[in-house]
């Protein structure tokens, strides 16, 4: 993945003018959307069928794909840092665009830097629990080459279990659980 010039300094200053929760969730709004405007199946299965994977046209298209990625990381990243993670009772639907964005970014790093922060989240309900597994497992995945192989029937929490184990998340996730004892006394 190529290395691409953000404007972090603009994207801060952005970051910064949200005043108002109605900005924040707009804003939320529009990272969702541009991370969804790059993702049209249909364009990319006609550039593969046209042009094959390895051509000039495909990799143009997952380019800027990654380029979205990237700035739509750096955006989410930075609102979280500023705002924490938006509250689902707050922003709605807009809620999801951390988990979305930081599910999309390329490289496994992200997905652990963030883990926290998402998880979090999930434990306050600002996201459905498919998203953690969803999460989770694309992390098993990038880090093993495969999904977890779980036996049925389980649980959304058996697998978040198994699956931060395997991931050596255990110490993140007792803190996270931690934190969130304090904050509901």
């Amino acid at each position: 993945v190529p290395e691409f010039d953000i404007p972090t300094a603009a994207i801060e200053s952005e970051i910064n003018q949200l005043k108002t929760m109605e900005a924040k969730k707009g804003y939320l709004e529009q990272i969702f959307k541009d991370d969804q405007a790059v993702r049209d199946s249909e364009r990319a299965a006609q550039l593969m069928t046209q042009y094959g994977t390895d051509s000039e046209e495909y990799m143009e298209y997952v380019k800027a794909q990654w380029k979205q990625d990237a700035i739509n990381l750096v955006k989410i990243e930075k609102y979280m840092d500023a705002y924490g993670h938006p509250k689902k009772s707050e922003v709605g639907a807009a809620a999801d665009a951390p988990w979305i964005v930081i599910h999309h970014s390329q490289g496994y790093e992200a997905r652990e830097r963030n883990f926290e922060k998402i998880y979090a989240a999930y434990l306050n309900v600002d996201f459905d629990d498919g998203a953690i597994s969803f999460y989770l497992g694309r992390m098993h995945d990038m880090k093993y080459g495969k999904m977890l192989d779980i036996e049925s029937p389980f649980t959304t929490e058996d697998e978040v279990n198994q699956l931060t184990k395997k991931l050596g998340l255990e110490e993140k996730k007792a803190r996270v659980e931690e934190q969130i004892k304090k904050e509901n006394g």
